[in-house]
């Protein structure tokens, strides 16, 4: 498969991709950008968290994903050159390293490496997309979350209880009541926030 010939974006390779870059801190609340806004950048996020979301037609916030460091936020956007689709604010103290337009151009031209880390990006964002999408289009509350559980990344496993409700569109309380049936059931243990998987088969008979 051609995924085998391509530069993983480990925190190492992304850091150096954005070598001399500004290097610039934002606040918790502060907003990275806002929909609509044009692309003079490209930012990788080196520390914090960020979260990306939309507004639904009552102006309610629909989350779309987090992001945690490191990695390339809205190259999307970048390389397509139109505005950012969604808007995105800080959720925590965080550092970004900023690379201007001109300087992306120039990178993608001579560095092979960075067209295969900016490839490799949109192609976990791509997998982590269809299946956000999956989740929302045919599954209960309790599938959802026994879906999010079976695929989750270290990242994803280490959000917020209150942000993996976001995510799958449920209520915290929702979310709660359903991570504790799957506790009760052996599926998965909570200690001090975090969420440990012990029975994936389990999860995966939920699926069925």
């Amino acid at each position: 498969m051609i995924i085998n010939y391509i530069t993983k974006s480990g925190p190492e390779s992304l850091l150096k991709a954005f070598s001399r870059c500004k290097e610039l801190t934002f606040n918790k609340d502060e907003f990275l950008f806002h929909a609509g806004d044009e692309v003079t950048h490209m930012d990788l996020l080196v520390s914090g968290d960020l979260q990306v979301f939309k507004y639904d037609g009552n102006m309610n916030e629909v989350t779309l994903t987090f992001f945690r460091s490191v990695c390339i936020v809205a190259e999307w956007a970048v390389i397509q050159g139109i505005p950012y689709p969604a808007s995105a604010r800080f959720t925590k103290k965080s550092n970004i390293l900023r690379m201007p337009l001109s300087e992306v151009q120039n990178r993608l031209n001579s560095n092979i490496e960075l067209n295969h880390i900016v490839m490799h990006s949109l192609m976990n964002k791509i997998e982590t997309l269809n299946l956000a999408i999956n989740r929302g289009l045919t599954m209960d509350a309790m599938q959802r979350v026994a879906h999010f559980l079976f695929y989750g990344t270290p990242d994803s496993l280490a959000l917020k209880q209150t942000q993996m409700a976001s995510l799958l569109y449920l209520r915290p309380e929702t979310f709660s009541r359903i991570l504790k049936q799957l506790k009760d059931q052996g599926l998965v243990d909570t200690k001090k926030g975090e969420i440990t998987v012990l029975d994936k088969e389990g999860l995966l008979k939920i699926l069925a």
